[in-house]
């Protein structure tokens, strides 16, 4: 796993956050979170993220129509995180540009493995 890597956690669950922030940050990640994808998209202009952790069921634009300014913003792969995971949603994840789909409740033995996967797949 690249040491210190940065992950982007956006999500409107205060709860899903703190505790995916634990559980990164225990394993050597750096985090930062957003609440909604324009406060992500805000982030994304100001600060530099190694990889995405995208909620799909946000107020405001949901995480699939937020994709388009995230891809534009950073390069950064995109995990959408959902807890109404199907194929509809990942063929429109994938499509949208993110690299994967994430179910909720997060496994995070398989999410850290997804991570380090991809972040080692990263020039």
């Amino acid at each position: 796993m690249p040491s210190g890597a940065r992950v982007l956690i956006v999500d409107d669950e205060l709860c899903v956050r703190d505790i995916l922030r634990r559980q990164l940050e225990s394993r050597g990640y750096s985090t930062a979170a957003a609440g909604s994808a324009e406060d992500a998209l805000a982030r994304l202009g100001a600060e530099r993220f190694d990889l995405i952790l995208l909620d799909n069921n946000l107020p405001g634009m949901t995480g699939l129509k937020a994709l388009a300014g995230i891809r534009r913003a950073t390069a950064a792969p995109v995990l959408i995180v959902s807890g109404h995971c199907d194929d509809e949603l990942a063929r429109d994840a994938k499509l949208l540009g993110a690299r994967g789909i994430v179910p909720k409740p997060v496994d995070m033995r398989q999410l850290a493995a997804l991570l380090a996967e991809l972040l080692e797949a990263e020039p």
